[in-house]
Parts: C-alpha cells; sequence; structure tokens
C-alpha cells in the first residue's frame, strides 16, 4: 500500500511531474508544450504535436531512467501512454 499524502502533496508531486516530462520532451524533440494551449490533453501523435511512435520508445525509456520506475503493459494497452496527462498518472501512480 503507497501512502497517499494530502491532495496538496499530490499536486504538487502532480506538478512536479509534469514539468520534468515537459523538460524531457523538449529536451529531446525540441516540443514546447506552454505554447500549445490545452497540449497536455493532445493525442502525442496526433497532427498537432506530430511525434512518431519511435518517439513513444524514447519517451517511455527517458520516463523509466528519470522517475526510477517500471510502466505497466495494461497502460500503454489501455492508451494511457498517448498524452502528456496520461505519462502524469501513470508516474504519479508508479511513484
Amino acid at each position: 500500500y503507497a501512502y497517499r499524502g494530502s491532495s496538496e502533496m499530490d499536486n504538487l508531486l502532480m506538478n512536479q511531474v509534469e514539468s520534468d516530462l515537459l523538460r524531457i520532451i523538449k529536451s529531446r524533440f525540441n516540443i514546447d508544450f506552454k505554447d500549445l494551449e490545452g497540449s497536455t490533453f493532445k493525442d502525442l501523435l496526433g497532427r498537432e504535436i506530430g511525434l512518431a511512435a519511435r518517439d513513444l520508445l524514447y519517451i517511455y525509456f527517458d520516463i523509466i531512467k528519470e522517475f526510477n520506475i517500471t510502466i505497466p503493459e495494461e497502460d500503454i494497452l489501455q492508451g494511457k501512454f498517448s498524452t502528456i496527462n496520461g505519462l502524469i498518472d501513470i508516474v504519479v501512480k508508479q511513484m
């Protein structure tokens, strides 16, 4: 059982994870999500963001290395690995 702190602590953790993920993506793909309104909900493979499927593999391994977590296969199969918000949820859940 993982201890879940107050919602304020959860929000701080989620904000930090989001910041780290956006930094990882910006450094690897030079995409600044701050320039794309509502982009954390958009499909990373969609036309607006335009990543290729292989790019998700880079993100996958970057997340594992950065956060020292494992990403459950079911999260990927359920499509949670396709948006920034989905990535945040995966990372926070595994911490």
